[in-house]
């Protein structure tokens, strides 16, 4: 299943709909979008990858590409499907990342998901359950609406709803083998606002209550990296939200510093290998970006 079979808006990759299911639904999965699936009322059992888990009002799952999944027993199911990909998690301030339950719900969970190893799933409580249902009619709104400036609002929409959740699931009591991977989360989300500081892997293992084993082999899988690598692309992204900002006055040793690296001939080698350009290219390149766009957006103005 591909997202164009539901919208043909190439510049815009996201759909919201409301479904209702009054009998078994196929296996099916995405190609190249994520699912954010909020149960709204009714129930059914609800598979994925060859586990069930048992659906009801509140209860709140996100799906990545590839994941196979269907409804069976199903008892006048109603459900809001929010369609998108990855790009639209994207973070200009970075501080979504320091949520804890960011990282469990859209990117652990999901993760664990697909390989069979997971069997938890945010369940909203009932003033949280409200709250998500007027955002979710809003975006819905807007969506459907042609409106000026309606794609701006929309995201907008999503990125609030994206919070709520990420809020609402740190928020919870986990038990068991989800409440590991919270745990793992909230170290995740430790890294992400103290990314300055220098983690060794003994220290995250143990606020995440498990191995340096353990911590090191579900880290890698989900993330696909090395805790240090992680540190230092949080550094590199934060270094170059710095430089793209001309007007802050900073140095390239200025923003080394800032960015958590000591030595600023680490900083630019490390950003070279990064990017394929030295620090002040970098800058130079994005100033010259800005002007050119200035310079479009006056020309079509007149």
């Amino acid at each position: 299943m591909y997202l164009r079979y539901f919208t043909q808006e190439g510049i815009f990759p996201f759909f919201i709909q409301y479904g209702h299911h009054g009998e078994d639904q196929k296996w099916h999965y995405h190609a190249d979008f994520y699912e954010l699936l909020i149960v709204l009322d009714g129930t059914a059992k609800q598979r994925v990858n060859h586990q069930d888990y048992y659906i009801k009002r509140g209860d709140v799952f996100v799906f990545e590409e590839g994941v196979s999944h269907n409804f069976t027993d199903v008892h006048d199911l109603h459900i809001c499907n929010i369609m998108f990909q990855p790009a639209a998690l994207a973070d200009q301030y970075h501080d979504l990342g320091q949520i804890p339950g960011y990282h469990n719900l859209f990117i652990i969970e999901p993760y664990l998901s697909q390989n069979d190893k997971y069997q938890q799933f945010l369940k909203l409580d009932f003033t949280q359950f409200d709250e998500v249902s007027r955002m979710i009619r809003a975006m819905h709104e807007e969506y459907h609406a042609d409106r000026p400036g309606r794609h701006t609002m929309v995201m907008a929409y999503f990125q609030m709803l994206v919070i709520y959740l990420a809020r609402c699931c740190s928020e919870r009591r986990w038990d068991g083998e989800d409440k590991t991977s919270m745990q793992i989360a909230r170290s995740v989300s430790c890294m992400e606002k103290n990314f300055k500081n220098n983690f060794s892997v003994a220290e995250l293992a143990k606020m995440s209550y498990v191995s340096e084993r353990h911590f090191l082999r579900r880290f890698s899988e989900v993330y696909h990296t090395t805790p240090h690598q992680y540190l230092m692309r949080l550094r590199l992204q934060y270094a170059c939200s710095l430089l793209e900002n001309d007007r802050n006055g900073l140095s390239i040793a200025d923003v080394a510093y800032e960015s958590g690296f000591q030595s600023n001939s680490y900083f630019t080698r490390v950003f070279k290998q990064a990017y394929g350009k030295t620090p002040q290219e970098y800058r130079k390149d994005k100033v010259m970006q800005n002007i050119q766009g200035l310079r479009m957006a006056d020309k079509g103005s007149k």
